[in-house]
């Protein structure tokens, strides 16, 4: 199981315990693992963080959103974090693991892309095809997929979702707040909040 119940989550004693290491470790919680793919300069006033699964058919649909504002927003910065569910079976944690294997050869937004708009079955073959039509060494990436440091992040991961109460996907972290599954005028809403923050802040001066 790649996913627990929020009741498990609640019932732990050491909730908030990860997070805490997890900041510490990395410097800005969900935001600030190097582990990441992420979009966006790095001191962006607004940061979004989106956990999600290939096959998540809520993930799909806000493929549009999220390229749009990657796209227009240069005042934001977009980080992604693979949250395959068990739900989705091995396709979707063979998706996650190749996306993550193939991040160090530069295509992974355009093999991230590929993934989230396909609709059909997502046999290995056909992740192989739609990694070499983004550009992947296929063969580079089937090798790095059996590095345990993939598991392992993708585990922490898992700890992290659910530490932050996000409890399946996708799941929307827009300057630290929670925003789940694909809500439109809730995500919007939450922005424009953040970007009116960030306006407050630049005109005091911080």
């Amino acid at each position: 199981q790649w996913r627990r119940s929020a009741a498990d989550y609640r019932r732990c004693p050491a909730r908030g315990h990860y997070l805490r290491q997890h900041a510490a470790r990395y410097g800005g919680g969900a935001e600030g693992d190097p582990r990441d793919f992420s979009v966006g300069p790095r001191n962006a006033p607004i940061t979004i963080v989106e956990f999600f699964d290939y096959r998540c058919p809520y993930c799909m649909a806000s493929l549009p959103w999220v390229s749009d504002l990657i796209r227009s927003r240069h005042d934001i910065r977009f980080v992604f974090k693979e949250l395959p569910l068990s739900i989705h079976g091995e396709p979707a944690m063979e998706a996650s693991r190749a996306s993550i294997a193939a991040m160090p050869q530069g295509r992974y937004w355009q093999f991230h892309q590929a993934l989230m708009s396909f609709q059909g079955e997502l046999t290995s073959a056909r992740i192989d095809q739609l990694a070499r039509q983004a550009g992947v060494d296929v063969s580079r990436m089937r090798r790095a997929m059996s590095d345990p440091a993939i598991a392992r992040l993708l585990d922490e991961n898992n700890t992290l979702a659910g530490d932050l109460g996000a409890t399946g996907t996708p799941a929307f972290l827009i300057n630290g707040q929670l925003v789940s599954g694909f809500n439109p005028e809730a995500l919007e809403q939450r922005l424009q909040q953040a970007s009116l923050d960030a306006r407050t802040r630049r005109a005091a001066g911080h």
